[in-house]
C-alpha cells in the first residue's frame, strides 16, 4: 500500500506517516492536495445544505436527521485524515462543519433551494457524503473513532509511559547491552500503532503529538555519571521493571489500543 511520511515533533514523527495506509494513492494518481480547492467548494456546499435543510426540509425528511448529519460529518473528516489530506485543510474543514448555521432565513420557495440538500433529502447525509467520497476514489472510514474511544486510547498510552520510562532507565544501567534493542522495539511498536491510528481516520497531528511524546528518547535520558550508581542499586532492588521487560509486557499496549479501535474502520463501499 502507498505510504507517505509524517511531519512530527521528533524522529518518530517522520516514521509514523510512513506507516500510514494510503491505498487510493496507488489506485488514483490525483494527489490529495490537488483536490483541496474543489473540496473547499464542496465543504461550503455541505454547510449551506445542512443550514437550508434545517429550515426548509420536511420534518420527516432524512435531511433533517441530525444524527445522520453528525455521522456523515465524522465519516467525511475521518476519511480525509485517513487518505492523507493536508492537516491545515482538514482542521479548517472541521471548524467550518462545526460552525453554527447561518442566521439568514433562506427562501424555501426559491427554485435552487433544494439543490442545496437534494440528495440528503432522499437518502440522508451519510449516503450523500458517500457519493463524494466514492467519486474521489477514497477509502471511506465508515466507523470513525469516537472522541470517547480516542480518549480511552490516549489514557491507555499515558498509563504505560511511567512504567516504560522506569524500564528503559533500568535496562540502561542493569543491562546496557540491551538498551538499543529496548529502544528500537518500543519505538517500532509506536510506529505500527501510529499507522493503525491514522488509518482509522484520527487526526494526524493529534496522533503525532501523542506518540512523539511516548517515544523512547522522549521518556528516557542516560543517567548522569553521579546518578548512575544510585539508579543501579534502585533497579537491582526492583523486580517489577525486570519482570515487565522479560515478559514483554510493554508490547501489550499495542493489543490494547487495537481493541479500542472500531472493529471495521474502513469500508470502501461506504455502506
Amino acid at each position: 500500500m502507498g505510504r507517505r511520511p509524517f511531519r512530527g515533533a521528533g524522529p518518530l514523527g517522520a516514521a509514523l506517516l510512513a506507516f500510514t495506509a494510503l491505498a487510493p494513492a496507488e489506485a488514483d494518481p490525483i494527489a490529495p492536495a490537488a483536490l483541496v480547492p474543489a473540496l473547499n467548494v464542496y465543504v461550503d456546499a455541505l454547510v449551506a445544505g445542512h443550514g437550508v435543510a434545517e429550515v426548509c426540509a420536511d420534518a420527516n425528511s432524512p435531511a433533517r436527521d441530525e444524527a445522520g448529519w453528525v455521522k456523515a460529518r465524522a465519516v467525511f473528516l475521518a476519511t480525509l485524515w485517513a487518505n492523507g489530506f493536508p492537516s491545515d485543510f482538514v482542521n479548517d474543514a472541521t471548524k467550518r462543519l462545526d460552525a453554527p448555521a447561518p442566521t439568514a432565513t433562506p427562501d424555501c420557495n426559491g427554485e435552487a433551494v433544494f439543490a442545496e440538500f437534494g440528495d440528503a433529502d432522499h437518502e440522508g447525509w451519510v449516503k450523500d457524503v458517500g457519493h463524494g467520497i466514492s467519486g474521489m476514489e477514497l477509502t471511506a472510514i465508515a466507523e470513525p473513532v469516537s472522541s470517547e474511544q480516542w480518549q480511552a486510547i490516549q489514557d491507555a498510552i499515558a498509563k504505560e509511559l511511567p512504567l516504560q520510562k522506569r524500564g528503559l532507565d533500568c535496562v540502561a544501567v542493569a543491562m546496557p547491552d540491551l538498551i538499543v534493542v529496548a529502544v528500537h522495539d518500543w519505538d517500532a511498536m509506536l510506529v505500527k500503532m501510529g499507522g493503525e491510528l491514522v488509518a482509522a481516520g484520527l487526526p494526524r497531528d493529534q496522533v503525532t503529538a501523542t506518540l512523539s511524546a511516548a517515544e523512547a528518547n522522549s521518556l528516557w535520558k542516560r543517567a548522569a555519571p553521579d546518578a548512575a550508581a544510585a539508579l543501579a542499586v534502585s533497579c537491582a532492588a526492583d523486580k517489577a521493571w525486570s519482570d515487565r521487560f522479560f515478559n514483554l509486557e510493554s508490547f501489550a499496549l499495542g493489543d490494547t489500543v487495537e481493541k479500542l479501535l472500531p472493529a471495521s474502520p474502513s469500508d470502501p463501499d461506504n455502506n
